[in-house]
């Protein structure tokens, strides 16, 4: 599974907030040890696993998501955001959500945005993060992938 966005670093706090507000939490993917779909298993935090995501973060390719380390989707329902969700990624716009990416890494892959997240997305404009997420969110449910919360790698 890949998700909308990715965002490599999430503070404790901020991730909190989300999941009070209405966001969902997933449990953990690509685990160690665990069936990788292509007769492997998924090796977990190793020193290889750090080089593939260290070669998706610095844009250069990967082969696929075989080798990638274990990470977690901050999840959001789809449509308009409740009052309380919207307010909270508004606060947020300037924070983490600022940070959100979408690795070009043909393996890697990533979930297609829908239209107007995606014009919104390559526009450019100074709040074109946030306007890609709140597009998407409200064409339907959207997950952000995560790797580190804090300054832990995602166990």
């Amino acid at each position: 599974m890949a998700g909308h966005f990715v965002l490599w670093k999430m503070q404790v706090a901020d991730r909190d907030a989300c999941v009070a507000a209405g966001a969902g939490w997933t449990g953990l993917a690509h685990a160690a040890g665990v069936g990788n779909g292509a007769g492997g298993v998924f090796p977990g935090w190793t020193q290889a696993s750090r080089d593939d995501l260290n070669r998706v973060r610095s844009a250069h390719g990967v082969p696929n998501r075989n080798n990638i380390p274990p990470h977690r989707y901050l999840t959001f329902p789809g449509g308009a955001p409740a009052a309380l969700l919207a307010a909270q990624l508004l606060a947020d716009r300037d924070r983490w959500i600022s940070s959100l990416e979408r690795p070009s890494s043909v393996g890697f892959g990533m979930v297609a945005l829908c239209a107007a997240a995606q014009a919104a997305w390559t526009g450019g404009q100074s709040a074109y993060r946030y306007d890609a997420l709140i597009a998407q969110i409200t064409h339907g449910a959207t997950s952000v992938e995560i790797y580190y919360l804090g300054s832990k790698e995602m166990t």
